[in-house]
C-alpha cells in the first residue's frame, strides 16, 4: 500500500522548516536586545539614584545654611 502525502501537506512541512531554520538567528537577536534594554535600564536607574542622593545632599546643605541668612 502506498500512501502519497498531500502537496499540502509536503508544503507546510516545507514551511516550518524554513521557520526551524530561522529560529536560532531569532533567539540570538533577542537575546542581544534583552542584554542591551537592561543595560539601559540600570543606566537610568544609577544616573536617577545619583540625582536623588545630590538633591538631598543639596537639600541639606539648604537647610542647615537658610537660618544663618535669615
Amino acid at each position: 500500500m502506498d500512501e502519497q502525502i498531500p502537496q499540502w501537506a509536503i508544503e507546510l512541512i516545507k514551511q516550518v522548516e524554513r521557520l526551524n531554520e530561522k529560529i536560532p538567528t531569532h533567539i540570538d537577536w533577542v537575546e542581544r536586545n534583552i542584554k542591551d534594554h537592561e543595560m539601559r535600564i540600570r543606566n537610568l536607574e544609577r544616573r536617577m539614584w545619583i540625582i536623588a542622593g545630590a538633591s538631598g545632599v543639596i537639600g541639606a546643605i539648604v537647610a542647615s545654611v537658610w537660618p544663618a541668612l535669615q
